[in-house]
């Protein structure tokens, strides 16, 4: 959700202070578990991270046996209120948000004729907005009673839902064939 320090209802003044220091964290929450009888990895790419030592660090690669979990990784990414005000401009021309926190998880076991899963993640919102009736002023989207979060100024989207790969033999490259028309077959 928007992680920051300020409190609901900050304004800030445009062009004076819409760069610099003036940054907001979009972030999600994600954990992968385990469901397969085999240890798994999974490798993560993109704005993906841990906080270790409340500091963000690249996941990479983590190793799960059957029936674990990761610890809580973060999609997340800050921005200047500049870029933020650009997206909601762009929702309200209809077009796509220019201003996006990215990543990737890949899940492969370690048989050679595996599966391979593959889940791209999005997030990107409109946590800023226009003061009505006052010229360069922008402050944070007021929260809703009923979230408290400011969950509905975001989007999160899996792009699909999953890419999944069968493998006849990874070691030789020899992928099954997707079924016709499945959606996620590589």
């Amino acid at each position: 959700m928007p992680c920051n320090a300020w409190p609901p209802g900050h304004t800030w003044h445009f062009p004076a202070e819409q760069d610099g220091g003036n940054r907001l964290v979009l972030q999600q929450v994600l954990t992968l578990e385990n469901h397969s009888d085999r240890r798994v990895q999974g490798r993560f790419e993109g704005d993906l991270v841990l906080s270790l030592d409340s500091r963000p660090t690249a996941v990479g690669v983590l190793l799960l046996e059957p029936g674990e979990r990761t610890p809580e990784v973060f999609l997340q990414r800050d921005f200047t209120i500049k870029e933020l005000s650009e997206n909601y401009r762009a929702r309200q021309a209809g077009e796509e948000l220019p201003h996006q926190v990215r990543g990737s998880v890949t899940v492969e076991d370690d048989r050679d004729n595996g599966s391979t899963d593959r889940w791209d993640l999005m997030l990107t919102g409109c946590p800023v907005e226009p003061v009505p009736d006052r010229d360069a002023l922008w402050r944070l989207a007021p929260w809703h009673v009923s979230e408290g979060s400011g969950v509905r100024t975001l989007e999160l989207e899996r792009l699909p839902s999953r890419h999944r790969i069968h493998w006849v033999s990874r070691a030789r490259d020899v992928r099954l064939p997707a079924p016709a028309g499945a959606p996620g077959g590589a």
